[in-house]
């Protein structure tokens, strides 16, 4: 597979599977993914299961985590890169053997959620730069607000319908972004989650910049990696050796904020 769409381009697109998984039962359940030419991050919950995975060829990764019997929010983002595209999901767990996860343990209508109680979540990925993209996975009734707060001094963001907003930030730090919903009754529910936009530049994500971060960069742009958006300094979507220029002069000057 290459494009998944008619208007969309072969290479270099994005897909994202967001909604609620159904567990069967309490148990450790290990994920596989199958996947080419791409990277992978999933989340079930707050949990990250895989985190900028990265694939080449065909290849399967796998993660373990412990889930009881129930619904759970989970998101999965598949960047397709070059070449090839591909994508499976399957699980296992003690009792069950490996098997793709069945679209019966799947769902995303908001018209299925309605009776369930009031339960405000999110996720977020990070963009290139100080971008981070955010997607609304809130349940229950009649929500009728949604209120960001991205935790950087600005005011609320507040909407009248479900939004995935993507924000820019002023500068890198760690940012308490919170999302509050309430629904027509004046219920209102809030979810919390620190965020950690990077130091533009910060390529081995150690909290600073140095030549070593200069050399990585290099060596990203040498082999054609865009996947960082740390790496990316001049927020051009693309990393170049011009990125790891701009962190050598950055270094030379002992900035660490850019």
């Amino acid at each position: 597979m290459g494009s998944p769409y008619p208007d969309v381009n072969v290479d270099n697109w994005m897909a994202v599977w967001s909604g609620q998984m159904y567990i069967p039962g309490n148990d450790t359940y290990t994920f596989y993914v199958a996947s080419e030419d791409g990277t992978v991050d999933m989340k079930i919950n707050r949990t990250d299961i895989f985190s900028n995975r990265i694939f080449s060829d065909h290849a399967e990764a796998n993660s373990s985590t412990h889930l009881c019997k129930g619904w759970h929010n989970f998101a999965i983002w598949y960047h397709h890169t070059t070449g090839n595209a591909s994508f499976v999901l399957s699980w296992a767990n003690s009792t069950m053997s490996k098997q793709v996860v069945p679209d019966k343990n799947m769902r995303t209508s908001r018209t299925e959620l309605a009776s369930l109680p009031l339960n405000a979540f999110f996720s977020y990925k990070l963009g290139f730069g100080t971008e981070v993209s955010f997607t609304d996975l809130s349940l229950g009734d009649n929500i009728t607000e949604w209120r960001w707060n991205f935790g950087d001094g600005t005011p609320d963001e507040i909407c009248n319908a479900s939004t995935n907003p993507t924000y820019m930030y002023d500068r890198a730090d760690v940012c308490n972004v919170t999302l509050t919903v309430v629904n027509g009754t004046g219920g209102m529910n809030t979810h919390s989650e620190l965020v950690d936009v990077p130091i533009p530049g910060d390529a081995n994500h150690d909290g600073k910049l140095s030549a070593a971060d200069a050399v990585l960069i290099l060596q990203m742009a040498a082999c054609g990696i865009n996947t960082d958006p740390a790496a990316d300094v001049n927020s051009d979507s693309t990393i170049t050796s011009l990125d790891a220029l701009m962190v050598s002069q950055a270094v030379t000057k002992g900035v660490n904020d850019e």
